[in-house]
């Protein structure tokens, strides 16, 4: 069977076995997929030095017939990001993969993008502009100057409820809400426009949290930075 070639991202690494390892990837051409990498644990694995995530790998495969494919070749390009923001780095490949499932022909660019926007943001809010543009970017954010159920554009301030951003006359009765004022949510747009603006750390909490709960709302799990603060 013919080999596949494609730019790829690392996702997971699963050991299998003693020696190999079940790896996951989002790559540009084919979407998420999983391939086995045999003896890649070895210590003089061809594979080893090249399997790591946040890099650009080009990588080469054989589909396999009735299940997994094979990995047959990894060449490690240069690093997405600084050393730095590593830890961010690896909160955001970790929704990603929750995210994009095997089979999603989507998720490399996405993904890409995301870590391009997390590498020129270096301040405190760089994480949550990352992660926001992956979920605009995946179809499921709105536009944070109209309501998302009514399509009106609003001014002032809005509510946070059930997943979405609402104007006054789109809540719902009796459900849980949380104000969005209109100067976070400019703050938010400067910073996904690359402003040099720095939130306050009321403003990071509530984007950290209305963030968690659209994750929440997709049935996603939270990585550290997004579980719900008690």
């Amino acid at each position: 069977m013919a080999e596949n070639q494609d730019q790829a991202l690392l996702l997971r690494r699963i050991p299998y076995g003693d020696t190999s390892l079940i790896c996951h990837f989002l790559t540009a051409h084919h979407g998420r997929i999983a391939v086995m990498a045999r003896g890649a644990r070895r210590p003089r694995s061809p594979f080893r030095a090249s399997l790591e995530p946040l890099c650009s790998l080009q990588i080469s495969w054989r589909p396999g017939r009735t299940g997994m494919g094979m990995l047959t070749d990894i060449q490690r390009g240069q690093s997405l990001l600084e050393a730095s923001q590593s830890l961010d780095g690896l909160e955001l490949i970790a929704i990603a993969s929750r995210l994009f499932q095997e089979g999603d022909p989507h998720g490399f660019e996405e993904t890409v993008s995301a870590l391009s926007f997390l590498a020129a943001r270096k301040q405190q809010q760089g994480l949550l502009a990352a992660v926001w543009h992956m979920l605009d970017l995946a179809g499921w954010l709105g536009n944070l100057f109209h309501c998302w159920q009514c399509g009106d554009e609003v001014a002032g301030s809005m509510s946070w409820q059930h997943g979405h951003l609402l104007c006054e006359n789109c809540l719902q009765d009796g459900g849980n809400r949380m104000p969005v004022s209109a100067g976070l949510r400019k703050s938010i747009a400067g910073v996904l426009e690359g402003c040099n603006i720095q939130l306050s750390v009321e403003n990071v909490s509530t984007w950290r949290e209305i963030i968690r709960l659209v994750l929440k709302e997709h049935g996603l799990k939270a990585t550290d930075s997004f579980k719900a603060q008690y």
